[in-house]
């Protein structure tokens, strides 16, 4: 069931500002807190008995669902001008297309989809455009395509779905490690080498680590705009939706913690080698490591995406939405690489050429 976020005062629609972090009106420019919803809309801002500030524009009878190639979608009907909106299965929040307002559809954030927790953007749209035509600035070899305003605009601010783990992990690693030191003995070089036992014991605490629940967003893009700063999470409340696209999971926790576990591992291997350092080399006879005590969290981090396809290839421009911190896959022109390389060797023979006249006229040939 869509719905959309209201007005306290005049009844327009409401979007998230990262900038003020509250809810303003595109109207009349009044800012909510989440405070304010929750005392107008005399429910919990969470949705637990209805969604603060929100007007529900479609009833479970308007839902349609489709096979395509591509996946299932569903059609939705907008609550302000009752067109019809056409999202992906797995789409919590999307915009009508035809009158461009922010709709959240609720049946998406509940039950088993619910998260528990939200982390707000923290840069707004026309930061993330200055962001990315700064990254794109000096690279001489793009599409012009792909750096058209009319491209660049399809920057999406997008929540997407992870599993954040805490627990630790409890580690036992025995053997030995040598340690190599060098002296002169009159005309000799001696070289001594000293054997020592190693135990490295002790278990290491993690909170928060998060894994992408989305097949849609390729893994090792999602790792590499991390960090996140979890200090700014929030209880979830479907307004912080509103303005964005919104993304439910659609990888299990299952599959989603082995990944985690392996980040827990990494982890603790790198404090062991860090304590091996003094060794020239180890030997490990005991490698035992196990996680213990995990839990998991269903949360929305804060993500720009932009995907752009040139020669038959899709490329994916990712930035934290919260720390600006950047990822991007960008396609090369061929054909502007050739005229710069033709144009290279023809100055170059130019110079030559030159240079090869005043050398012959200076009676050097």
């Amino acid at each position: 069931m869509p719905t959309t976020l209201k007005c306290t005062n005049c009844g327009g629609e409401l979007k998230f500002s990262p900038e003020l972090q509250k809810w303003k009106c595109e109207w009349c420019d009044k800012e909510h807190t989440e405070a304010d919803l929750r005392e107008f809309s005399g429910a919990s801002a969470d949705g637990g008995t209805g969604d603060a500030g929100t007007v529900r524009g479609a009833s479970a009878a308007s839902v349609r669902r489709e096979e395509t190639d591509g996946g299932v979608t569903v059609t939705y009907r907008c609550g302000y001008c009752g067109a019809e909106v056409v999202t992906a299965e797995e789409t919590s929040a999307t915009f009508c297309v035809y009158c461009q307002r922010p709709v959240t559809i609720t049946s998406q954030v509940s039950g088993e989809f619910r998260p528990s927790a939200v982390l707000p953007f923290k840069n707004t749209k026309d930061k993330a455009l200055e962001q990315f035509r700064g990254f794109l600035k000096g690279k001489r070899f793009l599409p012009d395509s792909f750096i058209a305003d009319q491209n660049i605009e399809k920057l999406t601010g997008v929540y997407i779905p992870f599993w954040l783990f805490d627990g630790a992990l409890r580690f036992d690693v025995e053997g030995e490690g040598d340690i190599v030191s060098t002296s002169r003995q009159g005309d000799y070089q001696v070289t001594k080498t000293d054997t020592y036992k190693i135990v490295r014991r002790g278990r290491l605490g993690f909170r928060n680590v998060p894994a992408d629940a989305s097949s849609k967003t390729p893994d090792d893009v999602m790792d590499s705009i991390e960090p996140f700063d979890f200090s700014g999470l929030k209880p979830f409340a479907t307004p912080y939706l509103s303005g964005f696209l919104a993304e439910r999971w659609d990888v299990p926790e299952g599959e989603s913690f082995r990944r985690a576990e392996k980040r827990f591992i990494g982890s603790a291997e790198k404090r062991i080698n860090a304590s091996l350092s003094r060794y020239r080399s180890v030997r490990r006879q005991r490698d035992e490591k196990r996680a213990e005590g995990v839990a998991a969290r269903y949360g929305l981090l804060p993500v720009w995406l932009l995907y752009t396809s040139y020669g038959g290839k899709t490329y994916l421009y990712a930035m934290n939405g919260q720390t600006d911190k950047i990822l991007g896959d960008l396609p090369v022109d061929r054909g502007k690489m050739f005229r710069f390389g033709a144009l290279v060797f023809g100055i170059s023979g130019t110079l030559c050429g030159l240079l090869g006249l005043a050398l012959t006229l200076a009676g050097v040939f």
